[in-house]
């Protein structure tokens, strides 16, 4: 019974300790999150697409390049930065 009693104990920590790993967002979640972003801050934007050659992951956050079409027809490029752990936005800013 106690070896029966240790594996349940055993599987319910490996649980624990795999669920902030299942918890942190995805990259197409994080992208999401940026074009939900930048179209509030852009509310007049007619297009908003993502440079996926320039996705990268640093550390503990996603980084992306966007390429916001105004609604004159002038263009933009916007980076957006996503805190893997907090999963939320950390700031959007113009390309360098």
């Amino acid at each position: 019974m106690t070896r029966l009693s240790s594996l349940v104990v055993l599987s319910a920590v490996a649980v624990a300790f795999a669920s902030p790993a299942v918890a942190k967002i995805s990259v197409q979640g994080a992208e999401t999150l940026c074009k939900t972003e930048i179209s509030t801050k852009h509310p007049d934007a007619k297009s908003v697409k993502v440079d996926k050659e320039s996705t990268r992951s640093v550390g503990s956050t996603f980084v992306y390049l966007f390429k916001v079409k105004q609604a004159d027809d002038s263009s933009v490029k916007l980076t957006c930065t996503v805190d893997r752990s907090t999963e939320t936005v950390a700031s959007v800013a113009a390309a360098s």
